[in-house]
């Protein structure tokens, strides 16, 4: 009888059971703050700026609903399509150098062939490490005692 019953047991396979009908909203909680912040940080004043697009300011009469009169005005101004048009070779100039620059260092960082590994890091480095020395060898001369601000 014994042998009989742990035969009828059941077996754990160490598998979590999953329920298929029910969804999962653990890491749904985990992302609200997240959540929260992006769409008061960035969504709001987004859908605020469009919905101000739609206004003229005025000296008399303050503001007045204009609909998209705005961007009509945009649209078939010269200086904007003249700025777009700079924006837009800067960007197609500027964004592969910086790629291919970036790429090619990393890549002869990590080849451990260049001379002067030590260096390169170090000057990569650099720029993230001085203001922090900045701020406090300012702050240093402001606490200082002897001729200190405070």
């Amino acid at each position: 009888m014994a042998s009989a019953d742990i035969a009828a047991a059941p077996v754990h396979s160490g598998k979590a059971r999953v329920n298929k009908h029910k969804a999962d909203w653990r890491g749904w909680k985990f992302m609200w703050p997240f959540a929260l912040v992006f769409v008061f940080v960035f969504i709001v004043p987004i859908v605020y700026a469009v919905y101000i697009s739609f206004f003229k300011k005025q000296m008399i009469g303050g503001t007045k609903f204009v609909g998209f009169e705005n961007y009509v005005r945009l649209l078939g101004d010269g200086q904007f399509w003249s700025s777009v048009g700079r924006v837009a070779l800067f960007t197609c100039v500027q964004v592969p150098i910086m790629l291919c620059l970036s790429a090619l260092m990393a890549l002869a960082l990590d080849s451990m062939k260049l001379h002067g590994t030590k260096f390169f890091r170090i000057s990569t480095f650099l720029p993230y490490a001085v203001p922090a020395v900045v701020s406090t060898l300012i702050w240093g001369f402001v606490y200082g005692a002897k001729y200190g601000l405070v």
